[in-house]
């Protein structure tokens, strides 16, 4: 058979030989290579990709990653970028794999570049993005990795490749329990599990989607179904006959069973994904079974077995840059030490964890750190130390917790405007119903809708005022007593009830704006500053700006009472020093019952007054504080027994009285209001889209844009432009000697430099992690773009950044491409030369 036919047959033969029988595909493999070692040649080039993905399966992956460098050598050499994207994808998998995700990623962003240049190639572009993505999740960018593997997810659908999207769905339901959105974690995996059943049946593709389910089912609290579908999982694992598959659902069946007290069954499994992730030298798999049994031993007291793993789990975590893993292996450590007693040994390693807590902004490591160095200095007898470290936790408790609240806040915010949205919609409807059958039916509809709105109205103003609440408040009774207490002073006054109760569900809404003061002052345990207490003032301000614009009498009042409810008698008050009966009736009802309730209700810093003490105090204030004569009227209420029993906030307020035209015209504004709001946020959020957040630069989307648009109209009007690419050198450096933050003062002032020199140039864009771009409408030559690139480096020395450098490469339409892609390309490699060139007169 001649040597040509050979091959062929032998290259088909490997990627059916590859999980079934891996020795056999390495000997083919071997083989191939062996008839191609003499040739610089396609065959050659694809005969080191079988190669490499044959040792992958046989678990060499440091020789599976030479001959997968080799293959993009050898693509490039021959100008087949296709396959030379697809053969950086497989070293961006290998590098992954052994844990280097700083180089995986750089791999995978080069493939990811070539395929989006070429035809075709959806496929390898998400495949990249798949792999790029788990690149991410591993070094804490969780969002960027979502937004990835929706691209990825994207361009699977456009191919029909349901294996792939399977793998999509499966990898963001990952990242959908990370930020526990558990049920949308179920939704993508039903998703994938559907489009599993439409294949050939492969447990490779199936197992995947069962551990995640497990997953789920475990963080809802179900251990019982987790173990039990895990145990499935585990099963399929098997079948797959892939031993990296295994390991990984041997040690995710371990930490369940580790997690429901199992301990036998978790040392079993858990001890079997460490041998198989040492067999296939798997170092992240090595590194998360290491920790897993390190827990194991120290709940089933056996420390030194314990504190054995979780140093190798040190060590690799060390070895593999994995900063999250090094930080639990610290954190573990030091409080193994803690219980032996070995209290130096626990102090190293609690202090290094806790210094790379902070390094990686982790803040639940931060509080345990804080919490064990507690623990260390009590036991040191050095209470200054711990008293230290105990007001970090309590401030970083105290943070996590705001955090949580104003979640809370946010959420609530959000049902206020969505239940508004919808209310607005439906009444719209309603309108047209008027006009189409016929106005006295409609009508009655149009009463219908109105009332079940005002039943809406008073449920979204109590959630807003609970909102609000909520910042100082947790329960929200404040608010619902102050407005019981405000209607109860109106109808003494000889308000008719119907609209005392509208006036006390919008006294719930006095300390709305409260929303919009920071924690740091609203929450201040000691007494506030001038400028503190100035900015606390601004309540009145902001809540009177949130319930602007209102029509009906409920936000009319609310309004009203937001901005004068903190006036005075005298003259004293704010926002605006009203006196007398400047203030509106509405705010002097609403201050002497505000001020009775804090009055009698305990506080951090006060106990609670008695009804008779309160009466008292609020007797002196008449004339300074108060309306003379409405403290008389009050006071008289204050001592009667509240008939409502607690329930009259539950009251519907009587709104269905307005004129429905006019109520279905207020709404119709309001929608067209909303609508105009929502289309600048669609802008902004557009921009956003477009923009780098780190530097204020338009990104590589809007790059690619600006670059399309110019080929447009440089075609049309037959003119010439340039694409220029930039590459600062020393980012890495920067970041692994000064830390992140220092890079990226790097990275901004780079930016602003460039932007400042090429002005007239062009817009600058920053297109990748150290990589930037200028399209300039007019043919230039290299040698003044020089200049202007020596100006910006003399800036970036001049900043602190000393010998600052970049590259820069240029292509010229139509001398040198024709297309966008080529023209990138083209520039992008004419500043490698230039970097290349520069490094070897360095040496």
């Amino acid at each position: 058979m001649p040597p040509q036919s050979q091959l062929q047959l032998l290259q088909a033969a490997i990627p059916e030989l590859l999980s079934v029988d891996p020795a056999q595909a390495l000997a083919l493999a071997r083989r191939c290579c062996a008839l191609t070692a003499d040739e610089d040649s396609t065959d050659a080039a694809e005969s080191r990709v079988l190669l490499g993905r044959a040792l992958q399966a046989s678990g060499q992956q440091a020789e599976a990653l030479t001959e997968f460098c080799a293959a993009v050598d050898g693509f490039e050499r021959l100008g087949q970028l296709l396959s030379q994207a697809e053969a950086y994808s497989f070293a961006g998998k290998m590098l992954l794999d052994l844990g280097r995700f700083d180089e995986a990623a750089a791999q995978l962003e080069r493939a990811i570049e070539l395929a989006r240049s070429q035809a075709d190639a959806r496929g390898i572009q998400a495949t990249a993005l798949n792999l790029l993505a788990i690149v991410n999740h591993h070094q804490g960018r969780v969002a960027e990795a979502l937004g990835m593997l929706h691209q990825a997810l994207h361009l699977r659908e456009q191919e029909e490749n349901a294996t792939g999207q399977i793998n999509c769905l499966t990898n963001i339901s990952n990242i959908q329990m990370w930020f526990g959105q558990f049920d949308d974690a179920i939704k993508s995996l039903t998703r994938a599990y559907a489009l599993y059943k439409t294949q050939s049946t492969d447990p490779r593709l199936e197992t995947p989607i069962l551990h995640n389910l497990a997953h789920v089912h475990s963080m809802r609290g179900d251990h019982g179904l987790a173990i039990q579908v895990m145990e499935a999982a585990y099963k399929s694992a098997v079948a797959s006959k892939d031993q990296r598959i295994q390991a990984t659902a041997s040690l995710n069946l371990g930490d369940l069973c580790l997690d429901a007290g199992q301990f036998d069954r978790a040392r079993e499994h858990l001890q079997l994904a460490l041998d198989l992730s040492r067999e296939l030298k798997y170092q992240v798999g090595e590194l998360s079974a290491l920790d897993s049994l390190g827990s194991l031993y120290a709940q089933t007291e056996e420390p030194a077995l314990a504190l054995q793993v979780i140093g190798e789990a040190l060590d690799i975590a060390l070895e593999i840059g994995s900063k999250q893993g090094e930080l639990e292996a610290r954190l573990r450590l030091g409080r193994l030490h803690l219980r032996q007693g070995a209290l130096d040994a626990a102090q190293l390693q609690l202090e290094a964890g806790l210094d790379l807590a902070i390094g990686i902004q982790s803040v639940k490591e931060q509080a345990e750190a804080h919490e064990a160095l507690v623990e260390y200095f009590e036991r040191r007898g050095e209470l200054g130390h711990a008293l230290a470290h105990s007001r970090e936790l309590v401030r970083i408790e105290r943070e996590l917790f705001n955090a949580e609240r104003d979640q809370q806040t946010r959420n609530l915010s959000i049902q206020f405007e969505v239940e508004r949205a919808r209310q607005d919609a439906e009444l719209y409807r309603v309108r047209t119903d008027v006009e189409q059958e016929g106005r006295q039916r409609a009508e009655e509809q149009v009463r219908i809708r109105t009332a079940e709105l005002a039943r809406a109205q008073q449920e979204v103003v109590t959630r807003l005022a609970m909102a609000a609440e909520y910042r100082d408040d947790t329960t929200g009774e404040h608010t619902r007593r102050v407005g019981r207490t405000s209607a109860r002073i109106a109808m003494a006054l000889g308000w008719p009830e119907s609209r005392a109760n509208v006036l006390g569900i919008a006294a719930r809404l006095h300390d709305v704006g409260k929303i919009g003061i920071p924690d740091s002052v609203l929450l201040k345990p000691g007494k506030l500053d001038h400028a503190e207490f100035s900015q606390m003032q601004t309540h009145t301000l902001i809540g009177s700006r949130i319930l602007s614009g209102g029509r009906s009498e409920l936000l009319q009042l609310a309004e009203e009472i937001a901005l004068t409810h903190h006036e005075r008698w005298d003259g004293s008050g704010y926002p605006h020093g009203l006196r007398d009966t400047q203030i509106p009736l509405t705010g002097r009802i609403v201050a002497l019952a505000d001020v009775f309730d804090a009055l009698t209700q305990e506080r951090p810093y006060k106990r609670a007054w008695s009804a008779a003490e309160a009466m008292d105090e609020i007797r002196k204030q008449a004339g300074s504080h108060f309306d003379p004569q409405l403290v008389e009227m009050a006071l008289t209420v204050l001592t009667q027994q509240d008939a409502a029993g607690g329930e009259w906030a539950e009251e519907s307020p009587p709104l269905d009285q307005e004129n429905a035209s006019h109520v279905l015209t207020v709404f119709e504004q309001l929608l067209v209001e909303r609508t105009h709001e929502l289309e600048q946020a669609r802008q902004e959020a557009e921009r956003q889209a477009l923009t780098d957040c780190l530097t204020g630069l338009g990104n590589r989307r809007a790059f690619e844009q600006e670059l399309e648009r110019t080929l447009k109209q440089a075609a049309e009007r037959q003119r010439e432009f340039t694409v220029i690419s930039f590459d600062l050198d020393g980012l890495k450096a920067t970041n692994d000697t000064h830390g992140h933050a220092r890079g990226d003062e790097f990275l901004q002032n780079f930016a602003q430099a460039l932007t400042a020199n090429f002005a007239d140039v062009g817009l600058a864009y920053r297109i990748g992690g150290d990589e930037f771009a200028i399209v300039s409408g007019q043919p230039l030559d290299p040698e003044p773009l020089q200049h202007l690139l020596n100006h910006t480096q003399d800036h970036l020395r001049r900043q602190g950044f000393d010998g600052a450098k970049a590259s820069m490469g240029t292509a010229r339409y139509p001398q040198d491409a024709l297309t966008a892609g080529d023209l990138l390309r083209l520039s992008d490699q004419r500043m490698y030369r230039v970097k290349l060139s520069q490094r070897l007169r360095l040496h």
